[in-house]
């Protein structure tokens, strides 16, 4: 039995309770336990990168809890992690008029627009985010990513560097600098980004791969081909390789990279 089916089991279960006590006014401690179960669920799914389920379980729990910003936000969120970040647009403005005086909120609208490519809105959300309160470093960091996708490398470079200054060594940040020095062309500086980062941060296989890609574009295929080995299987890292070379043959833009954190 899975782990989805356990949890529907046991709401199942606590439906069944509350039907029999027969009496409507001491349902809420049952609601209440769904409610508890839900959150359980939800958060369980999106741990496992079960973003459908997570968005399933968010959708139940912002139904029941129409007021809470935390069920929103995590339906909100794991519709952008699914590739439904459109709707999660629609989701994030229906609910402003509750929750768009709040940082959380307005970040979270912010990363939603940037999902769909509404970059020029994605700013003025995160902007508007770091003007409510400058001590929150994941508003820095989107806003660096969305500086980036406008070419505004130095504006972008100094977010990330606010971000690093409120959440030191934070692997996230570092990766989306290296990526963003990259991007800029200084692969340098994108390389030593990453060589640099604590030992815990150069551990993830995002960050590694990473690392194989811009050792690839410099033309240290060498040590590009050492990293992507300790990831990748053996075709992925001939099929890397090969973008590499064809990359240096050329000397056109940098190959996008792997992964990027938002």
């Amino acid at each position: 039995m899975t782990i989805g089916s356990i949890l529907q089991a046991s709401i199942r279960v606590l439906v069944v309770a509350i039907l029999l006590s027969g009496c409507a006014s001491q349902a809420n401690p049952g609601a209440q336990a769904i409610r508890e179960t839900l959150q359980r669920a939800a958060t369980a799914a999106e741990a496992e990168g079960d973003y459908a389920a997570a968005v399933n379980h968010y959708g139940n729990l912002a139904d029941r809890r129409p007021d809470d910003i935390d069920a929103t936000l995590g339906l909100a969120r794991n519709l952008r992690y699914s590739g439904r970040a459109k709707l999660a647009v629609e989701v994030l403005d229906k609910a402003a008029a509750k929750f768009g005086d709040q940082v959380l909120f307005v970040v979270e609208r912010g990363k939603a627009n940037l999902a769909v490519g509404n970059v020029t809105e994605a700013i003025g959300f995160f902007a508007n985010a770091r003007a409510k309160d400058e001590q929150n470093w994941e508003t820095h960091a989107a806003l660096g990513i969305a500086y980036d996708l406008t070419e505004s490398f130095a504006k972008a470079r100094e977010s990330y560097g606010r971000a690093l200054q409120l959440s030191k060594d934070n692997p996230v940040v570092l990766n989306n600098m290296a990526i963003s020095a990259a991007l800029s062309g200084d692969v340098e500086r994108a390389i030593a980004t990453l060589e640099n980062a604590p030992l815990a941060a150069r551990h993830s296989p995002q960050i590694r791969q990473n690392l194989a890609l811009f050792y690839g574009i410099k033309g240290d295929m060498e040590k590009a081909e050492a990293l992507a080995k300790m990831d990748l299987d053996e075709a992925s890292v001939r099929n890397n390789l090969a973008v590499f070379s064809r990359f240096r043959a050329s000397q056109s833009r940098p190959p996008t990279p792997v992964t990027r954190s938002q």
